[in-house]
């Protein structure tokens, strides 16, 4: 009798710890998850973000006719400058597609972007699909107040908020971006 209620006592104790150990399991998985979707929100906001502040640096560099803002709106800009430094100026243009263009993921505020160089008149796009949910540029002025005139533009203020494409557990990882870049070229230092 006593051997049958061991083996019961046993078989209990043995059922338990397994079942805590499932538990423990299926919670690192989810950790897992969430930890790997923030760092790859992260590592791709890091990317995207070494790709504005360089471009945007170079506005106006070694422009010498004409303006170097082309359009500055909110959410697209078209500038002038020599982006790669190789003596030759290039138009760049950064333009957020409209919600019929959207991104193809699950997430439904993410957005496509794109990244257009024109050099030597022949276009060179860049989808920046990386799960933006917002990009904004205001223009500032030489006293740093928001300007619409682009002939008085000496810095910009970019913000960008970028999410994972897929949720986990309902959410999406996210993380924000705020810079002012004021370009060399457009007569102003930091």
């Amino acid at each position: 009798m006593t051997s049958i209620i061991d083996l019961v006592g046993s078989t209990i104790i043995g059922a338990t710890v397994i079942g805590a150990l499932i538990g423990i399991m299926v919670l690192l998985s989810a950790s897992t998850q969430e930890i790997t979707a923030e760092v790859n929100t992260q590592e791709t906001m890091a990317d995207f973000v070494k790709i504005v502040q360089w471009d945007f640096a170079k506005i106006g560099n070694r422009v010498s006719s004409g303006g170097s803002l082309l359009v500055a709106k909110a959410d697209t800009m078209i500038f002038r400058g020599d982006i790669d430094n190789d003596g030759t100026v290039e138009t760049v243009a950064y333009i957020k597609c409209s919600k019929a263009l959207r991104a193809r993921t699950p997430n439904s505020r993410d957005f496509m972007m794109y990244r257009v160089v024109f050099k030597a008149g022949l276009p060179d796009t860049t989808r920046l699909n990386v799960g933006l949910t917002n990009f904004t540029i205001s223009y500032l002025d030489s006293t740093g107040a928001v300007t619409t005139n682009r002939n008085l533009v000496r810095g910009l203020n970019i913000s960008a908020c970028l999410e994972s494409p897929y949720a986990t557990d309902n959410n999406y990882s996210g993380v924000s971006w705020q810079n002012t870049i004021y370009p060399r070229n457009l007569n102003v230092s930091n």
